[in-house]
């Protein structure tokens, strides 16, 4: 709760300041039109990432204000207060537009149609025509983003839907129910007394290969597996194959597979999840076992969605496949007054509404001649959309299709009419929500009607611990899977809290949480600490030029190992070009025995911009270094043949970042692509062939002397790795004595050994 107070402060202040952003309204989208409002489509330039910023997910409902007031006869006009939501954008695969367009957020606003005037008389007036940049959503001709943009606001509800789901998961399993009343199932109810108490709670045991008999043998030709899949299936290693058989023996129907980086964990989870859908269970009634897949980072969602969509594709699987950006509440009037409390009672939890979002994809498809690309995942409402194309002539949708006709007319709608649109498109969804085989959301999207809408006989929670122990229980409180499969690296990430450092809690106004380590070790972290994880892949398949060695000592016991076990694999000619360009870089005579340098600068010199850091001697540097190698033609991808190479840039603070992204925008439009600045808790599975680590702090270490932190910063170069350091990160004062840090010191002191220091 004191986490969710400090939120609700964050996004208050957010609301009270009034950041600006450059939009630009593009046209009316067909078929929104009602008696009250006209939706608008509007392009809105992403900002970079600051602490301060807080700007919407896809999925995400606000409203807008419009900074420039509308003059008309009738009187002065101002666009505020307008509902919106962001979408996908619909250019974002059209090459009839430029890059800047491709780039840029898409709002769907809706502005009201009625106006009073200063006298008080009503006005049908349409007032964001004023700022129209197109004649349509489809005259790509005109779409520009120049000088003609508008200044735009963000307000948001600081109502918290996640704080609701995680609070109202735990009530579901601990608190008693009404009669008749939706209740927990006994696996969950199992699978929740075992994460209280991992060695004391009573095991009963589950074979997945015996629920699955395809399991046991998928290259036997008895089970008629593609050979495509079977070949992914041979391919695995042998810390892949053991995580495999483990499934012959779970416990309480919870499994913990940990994977170092780089050990191909979500490749496991595909594969696995390809397999079992490869055949149909025999005592299910469905046409494949139904698979949920969860991520709690809405960028990794649809990467999941479009990995396991190319996978199928490719192994010759025809599986139906869908990701979800959030879930479409609409809350009722009772339950917006209710907000004010704690959290919303189950009886009155939000109910789905998916008109809105329905609507908008059916007027993009249909007006603006913008088809999804076939290459990707298709969302929940492309799907619908898709599905009603298919079907509108059949008696089911008979309705739907009288009423979309209507508003394609330029009808407007009344209270019955809408009430029959909500229905049908309730139908529309449930029936493909039920056809689903395979659904990748986040946590907090399952949560609300969506169990009884598609009920999964596996669950994958993939990056789990990145997630907090209560967004953990979401998916056990209100699912009854077979298995509810836990992967990702415990050395690597952890749940992000606000509220645990006294001095930054008191500069920022915020609250001191006294439970923030408690709420920084997730689930799976407590499953690692008494020894409860079942898996363990450690063969680093991700690192070349001997990349791998140093993380393995310091975080993984020496345990990492490589998959490149011969000189000419773990050095290919790309990786050994960037091996003597580091010893050039540092005029070294000898030959490097590993691609990981460290160097620090004479003009190294950290300045502070309000809470946060950069180094200008470091960022003229770093982005000379990449500009050189994205000039050198013999600079390659070692993972696609042929390939130039790429570049990230990594730094602990978003200042730093924020002057790298600027810096990237103004880079020719084919270099953008390779090049990408992120801070390093937001390089969780990311990787480049080259990382440039900028450490910025000339004063003390900072927070990079975190092994979680330092350990994402250090592994997610293919091929090079340069870290940016001043030698004053190697120390910290403690009790009035200066001494070594525990782990930027070993990585100081490893390159030092190993003449891979280089001052410069």
């Amino acid at each position: 709760m004191i986490e969710m107070d400090n939120e609700v402060l964050l996004l208050k202040r957010f609301n009270d300041r009034r950041y600006k952003f450059r939009a630009w309204p593009v046209a009316p989208l067909p078929g929104f039109t009602t008696s009250f409002t006209k939706s608008w489509l509007l392009l809105v330039k992403t900002p970079p990432m600051t602490d301060d910023i807080d700007f919407p997910a896809l999925g995400d409902n606000f409203s807008i204000n419009m900074e420039a007031a509308v003059e008309r006869k009738e009187g002065s006009f101002s666009l505020v207060h307008l509902f919106s939501t962001r979408i996908p954008n619909p250019y974002e695969e059209l090459d009839a537009v430029g890059s800047q367009v491709k780039k840029c957020a898409a709002f769907k606003v809706d502005v009201p149609r009625s106006w009073k005037t200063e006298d008080g008389l009503n006005f049908e007036l349409d007032l964001m025509s004023n700022f129209q940049v197109a004649s349509s959503i489809d005259d790509f001709a005109s779409l520009t983003l120049g000088e003609n943009s508008q200044n735009i606001t963000i307000q948001w509800d600081t109502a918290s839907v996640t704080s609701n789901a995680e609070l109202a998961a735990l009530r579901h399993l601990i608190e008693e129910k009404r009669v008749g009343g939706r209740v927990p199932s006994a696996r969950s109810l199992l699978a929740f007394k075992t994460i209280q108490d991992f060695h004391g709670t009573k095991k009963t045991y589950l074979n997945l290969h015996q629920e699955f008999p395809h399991l046991r043998n998928p290259v036997d030709p008895f089970f008629r597996i593609p050979q495509a899949l079977q070949a992914k299936f041979k391919a695995f290693n042998e810390d892949h194959r053991r995580a495999y058989h483990g499934l012959t023996m779970i416990s309480n129907g919870l499994y913990f597979v940990n994977g170092c980086p780089g050990a191909g964990k979500t490749e496991w989870n595909m594969v696995l999840s390809a397999l079992i859908q490869s055949r149909k269970r025999g005592r299910s009634n469905r046409r494949y076992s139904p698979i949920l897949f969860l991520v709690d980072i809405n960028k990794t969602v649809d990467d999941a969605a479009d990995r396991y969509f190319k996978l199928c594709k490719d192994v010759g699987l025809n599986r139906r496949i869908l990701r979800m950006h959030g879930w479409p509440y609409e809350m009722r009037n009772s339950d917006k007054l209710h907000q004010s409390g704690r959290h919303l009672s189950e009886e009155s939890e939000p109910v789905a509404d998916f008109t809105k979002r329905f609507l908008t994809t059916a007027s993009l498809a249909q007006h603006a001649a913008l088809h999804r690309n076939p290459d990707k995942a298709p969302t929940l409402d492309e799907a619908s959309w898709e599905y009603f194309e298919r079907h509108k002539k059949g008696e089911c949708f008979s309705l739907l299709a009288k009423i979309l006709g209507r508003m394609e007319s330029g009808e407007s709608l009344g209270s019955d009419d809408w009430k029959a649109l909500r229905s049908s498109l309730g139908v529309l969804y449930r029936a493909v929500l039920a056809q689903a085989d395979f659904i990748a959301t986040t946590p907090v999207a399952a949560y609300g009607r969506f169990p009884s809408l598609f009920r999964p006989e596996v669950i994958f929670f993939d990056e789990a611990p990145h997630a907090r122990e209560l967004t953990t229980l979401i998916p056990i409180a209100y699912f009854d899977p077979l298995v509810w499969i836990f992967t990702g690296d415990v050395n690597q990430t952890q749940p992000f809290v606000k509220g645990g450092n006294e001095r930054d809690m008191e500069r920022q106004g915020l609250k001191l949480n006294p439970f923030a380590d408690q709420l920084r070790m997730s689930t799976m972290a407590r499953a690692a600490v008494v020894g409860a994880l079942d898996s363990h892949l450690l063969v680093n398949k991700r690192a070349y030029g001997n990349l791998h060695r140093l993380p393995s000592v310091m975080f993984y016991q020496g345990q990492m190992r490589s998959e490149h076990k011969t000189p000419e694999a773990m050095y290919p000619p790309s990786t050994t070009y960037l091996r003597d360009y580091l010893r050039c870089l540092g005029r070294c005579k000898n030959t490097l025995n590993e691609n990981r340098v460290v160097v620090e600068l004479e003009s190294s010199a950290e300045q502070m911009h309000r809470t946060s850091y950069w180094n200008p001697g470091h960022h003229q540097w770093v982005l000379e270094q990449a500009e050189r190698l994205l000039k050198d033609e013999y600079f390659r991808s070692v993972t696609h043949a042929g390939a130039p190479g790429s570049i990230m840039i990594e730094s602990p603070y978003r200042t730093a970042v924020r002057q790298y992204e600027t810096h990237v925008r103004q880079l020719p439009e084919e270099w953008q692509n390779r090049v990408e600045a992120v801070t390093v808790d937001k390089a969780q599975g990311k990787q480049a062939d080259v990382v440039i680590l900028d450490m910025v702090r000339t004063s003390k270490v900072g927070f990079m002397d975190k092994p979680q932190r330092l350990n994402v910063a250090i592994t997610r170069a293919r091929q090079a790795e340069i870290i940016v350091m001043h030698h004053a990160m190697t120390v910290r004062t403690f009790r009035g004595q200066v001494v070594k840090t525990r782990y930027t010191s070993q990585l100081w002191e490893d390159a030092m050994a190993d003449e891979r220091v280089f001052r410069l």
